[in-house]
C-alpha cells in the first residue's frame, strides 16, 4: 500500500524536528559549564592564595587573612613585604619566599614589647619537618629586614641568608632541618627559642661577624654547625642538644660565656666536635675554646614573651 504525499510529509517534518532537537541538546550540553552561585568576592575572603607569585609594589599583609603561598613567592628588589603582628602565613609542599627586596616581619624594632606574634607554618594536616622549603633571602644588602616576634616552623630552611644581615629577634624556630642558615652574614640573632630542629644554627663565611647573642638552642641535634669561625657566640643557653657545637673548618673558634648545661669541663667537652674528636670527623678542623664557662643557665637568653604561645 502506498502512503498518501500527505503521510510522507508528516514523517519528514517530525524526522526534521528531532534532528533539530537532537542539535540542540547537544550542543547544550557541550556547553555547559560549572556555574556557582554567589561566588567568593577575593575581597572579602578571609584566604589569600599566591601561587608562583612575585610581588610588583609594596604590600602589607595583616592579620584579618590567612595567607598561603604555594610554588614561589618571590619579593624583587625595590619592594617590601610587611607582615603585620598575629598574622598567619601558610605554605604549601616546597613552597619558597624569596627575598630580593625587602621582608619586615612582625613587631618593629623600634616598638618596645611583642603582644603578637606571626605564624609562619605548613599548610599540611599533619605538619612534619622539611614540608616546605623556608625564606631565602638571597643576596639583598639591605639594611631594613627583620624578623621579631615570629613563630616558624616545618621549614627545610626556615632563614637562608645570604649576603644580608637582618636582625631576627625574639622569635622561636622549631621542628626544621636547619633554622637558620648564615653565609656571608652580619645578622643579628638574638633573645630566640631554638629548639627541635636537625640542626639549629649553621654558619659560613670568613669575613662576617653574625651575633649570636642571648638565645636558648636547645633539644636540636647539632646546636651550631659552624664554618665562621669570626661568628660571635656568646650568653647563650646550648644544653640538652645531642651536639651543643660542631666546628667544620680548620681554623680555631672562641665561644666562650655560654651555659653548656652543666659546669663539668669534660662534659661540656663530650657535648662539642672539634680536632679533639678525631673518630667523628673526615678532615682537619680547629679546636673550640669554651672557656670561661658560664655555670648556670642564663635567665635573660631566649625567646622572652612563652605566654604567647599558648594554642600555636
Amino acid at each position: 500500500m502506498i502512503k498518501p504525499v500527505h503521510t510522507k510529509m508528516k514523517i519528514r517534518h517530525l524526522k526534521h524536528c528531532l534532528l533539530i532537537l537532537c542539535i540542540n541538546l547537544t550542543i547544550g550540553i557541550g556547553c555547559t559549564t560549572e556555574n556557582t552561585t554567589n561566588p567568593v568576592d577575593p575581597i572579602e575572603s578571609t584566604e589569600v592564595v599566591l601561587e608562583n607569585h612575585q610581588l610588583t609594589q609594596d604590600e602589607t599583609w595583616t592579620p584579618e587573612k590567612t595567607y598561603i603561598v604555594k610554588g614561589t613567592l618571590e619579593i624583587p628588589q625595590n619592594v617590601t613585604l610587611n607582615i603585620q603582628p598575629g598574622t598567619t602565613v601558610k605554605f604549601g609542599r616546597n613552597a619558597l619566599l624569596t627575598v630580593r627586596g625587602i621582608l619586615k616581619v612582625g613587631t618593629p624594632l623600634a616598638q618596645e614589647e611583642v603582644t603578637q606574634l606571626v605564624h609562619l607554618t605548613s599548610e599540611n594536616i599533619k605538619p612534619a619537618p622539611a614540608d616546605w622549603n623556608g625564606i631565602l633571602f638571597d643576596h639583598t644588602h639591605d639594611l631594613e629586614s627583620f624578623i621579631r616576634g615570629a613563630i616558624i616552623e616545618y621549614a627545610t630552611t626556615a632563614l637562608d641568608i645570604k649576603t644580608t644581615s637582618p636582625t631576627v629577634a625574639a622569635c622561636t624556630l622549631r621542628l626544621n632541618e636547619i633554622a637558620i642558615a648564615l653565609d656571608g652574614s652580619d645578622a643579628q640573632i638574638q633573645h630566640n627559642d631554638i629548639l627541635d630542629n636537625n640542626t639549629g644554627i649553621r654558619t659560613i663565611g670568613r669575613q662576617t661577624r653574625p651575633q649570636i647573642e642571648k638565645n636558648n638552642i636547645t633539644k636540636n641535634e647539632i646546636g651550631i654547625f659552624c664554618e665562621n669561625v669570626q661568628s660571635i657566640i656568646q650568653n647563650n643557653n646550648l644544653n640538652a642538644n645531642i651536639f651543643a657545637l660542631r666546628l667544620n673548618v680548620k681554623f680555631n673558634l672562641i665561644a666562650s660565656n655560654n651555659w653548656w648545661g652543666n659546669s663539668d669541663a669534660t662534659e661540656i667537652a663530650n657535648g662539642i666536635i672539634d680536632a679533639a674528636d678525631r673518630e667523628l670527623i673526615t678532615k682537619q678542623v680547629g679546636t673550640v675554646y669554651y672557656e670561661p664557662f658560664i655555670d648556670e643557665r642564663i635567665a635573660d637568653a631566649g625567646f622572652p614573651y612563652s605566654t604567647l604561645l599558648t594554642g600555636l
